[in-house]
């Protein structure tokens, strides 16, 4: 007869952070996500309404959806965080999933709309700026606050697997390659009058932008479907508990899933038949105990089967 555990993973101190201490980690990366996205955007706005320029006005609709995206990313951490309930008993995790296809849209929205306004500016006719030494110093600290909170949001999420933040990531990195490209093309028309130079640079950077939300929306789906854990997580599954566990004769049926900040592993691991129900209890105990520990945050399911395998047995 197989046995079935099932078990929140042992309090340990894990390489990287996973569970409520992850949520919590989320949540305030996510809100302070939405604090620069907001601060970004009223700057852009003052440099838009002061110099004319339609190269930072295509920043501040960029800076706009930031805040959408990640006001959306917020809510979707929050919620990811929340622990099972009646209604979902695994859990909240794929609302990051659902989070980082909007973020990918809004993305790709961003890429098009850049495209097409950088193609129309290439054949437009010259115009003047004003104050656009502001509108310069306005792209230099969006650049910053760009590449800063960008490199946290990455470093946060493959700390804690958040999907949602390292999609907001993405976002923020195509913000540093727009930031970068508005600020030099505001500094060529100044120093040439050649306006075209916008047209060029929105046309690169809208490359990039669509090449990123095709990474996001592909990683997001794959969550969205439950695609397994990578082939080097599962070697390290085995390889753990054949080290801790080495009564375990054989592990097959393995089966792991990501939802948001939450890890799902469930497999059939064969004992000696030999052992009484309370020994193979404490193994099936050990190897999720083991699993737990080498992958931080997961959630593991151990249905114990006799070794050798009779006839008799049943299906496995």
């Amino acid at each position: 007869m197989g046995l079935h555990h099932d078990h929140p993973p042992r309090s340990r101190e894990p390489a990287t952070e996973g569970g409520s201490a992850a949520a919590q980690t989320n949540l305030r990366v996510a809100r302070l996500s939405v604090i620069t996205a907001t601060t970004l955007a009223v700057l852009k706005l003052g440099a838009v309404v002061l110099t004319g320029s339609l190269a930072i006005a295509a920043a501040l609709a960029d800076s706009v959806m930031d805040i959408i995206a990640s006001s959306v990313n917020f809510f979707a951490v929050r919620l990811a965080g929340q622990p099972a309930d009646e209604e979902h008993r695994y859990g909240h995790g794929k609302a990051e999933g659902i989070a980082g296809i909007a973020q990918g849209l809004l993305i790709a929205f961003v890429g098009l709309y850049l495209l097409v306004e950088g193609a129309s500016r290439l054949t437009a006719r010259t115009y003047e700026m004003g104050h656009t030494t502001v509108g310069i110093v306005v792209m230099l600290i969006s650049l910053v606050a760009s590449a800063w909170i960008g490199w946290l949001l990455l470093r946060t999420g493959k700390r804690t697997g958040s999907v949602a933040l390292q999609a907001d990531a993405a976002h923020y990195t195509t913000d540093v390659w727009m930031n970068l490209g508005v600020l030099g093309s505001l500094v060529a028309v100044r120093l040439t009058g050649a306006s075209w130079i916008d047209g060029a640079v929105a046309c690169v950077v809208a490359v990039i932008v669509l090449t990123t939300a095709y990474r996001v929306l592909r990683r997001s789906a794959d969550e969205l479907m439950d695609s397994s854990l990578s082939a080097d997580q599962h070697e390290e599954i085995l390889a753990t508990i054949a080290r801790e566990v080495p009564e375990a004769q054989d592990v097959h049926n393995l089966r792991t899933r990501k939802s948001g900040p939450d890890v799902f592993v469930d497999m059939h691991v064969a004992f000696d038949r030999t052992l009484s129900f309370p020994e193979a209890h404490r193994l099936s105990e050990r190897v999720q105990a083991a699993v737990s520990h080498a992958i931080p945050g997961a959630q593991v399911h151990v249905h114990a089967d006799p070794h050798p395998f009779l006839p008799e047995d049943g299906v496995d």
